[in-house]
């Protein structure tokens, strides 16, 4: 397990958090799941400047180095180094199954931060309950597609 969290800190003169996808505590971040989507989250970051590693069932994630197997397995996650990672973004199609992930994270590796993506906008309040981060993909898109008619 890693160290303590630094949860409620925030970098300096930012207001994000210090321990993140914004940096503070310095690791991988880990995309889990998510398709294309996930790949492209993955790319985004890297061309960020961060060094990122993806967990999934498929093995065409570009020049992002990337774990083959289910991100929902325990043998899995920590053979990719999970350990001391500064992030992780849960972004499977599965809403139950990303919240899945999103405990196996918190409870196994200590992830200090995990972005969790659900397609219900319903299931929000339960993950930031649980000490999670949702990020609602059919808000998001759907506040996108409003800004831009």
């Amino acid at each position: 397990m890693t160290g303590p969290s630094q949860a409620g800190r925030t970098e300096e003169g930012s207001g994000r958090p210090a321990d993140g996808l914004h940096g503070g505590r310095h690791g991988t971040h880990f995309v889990l799941g998510g398709g294309r989507v996930g790949a492209t989250v993955a790319e985004r970051l890297q061309a960020d400047g961060h060094a990122v590693t993806v967990v999934d069932e498929t093995h065409d994630h570009g020049d992002v180095p990337t774990v083959e197997g289910t991100p929902a397995d325990l043998d899995v996650l920590a053979a990719s180094g999970l350990e001391g990672a500064a992030s992780a973004v849960v972004g499977t199609r599965s809403d139950p199954r990303n919240v899945l992930i999103a405990q196996l994270l918190r409870v196994h590796f200590d992830v200090p931060r995990v972005i969790v993506l659900v397609r219900d906008p319903e299931r929000r309040s339960s993950l930031v309950a649980a000490g999670h981060e949702p990020l609602c993909v059919t808000t998001a898109l759907s506040e996108s597609v409003g800004e831009r008619v």
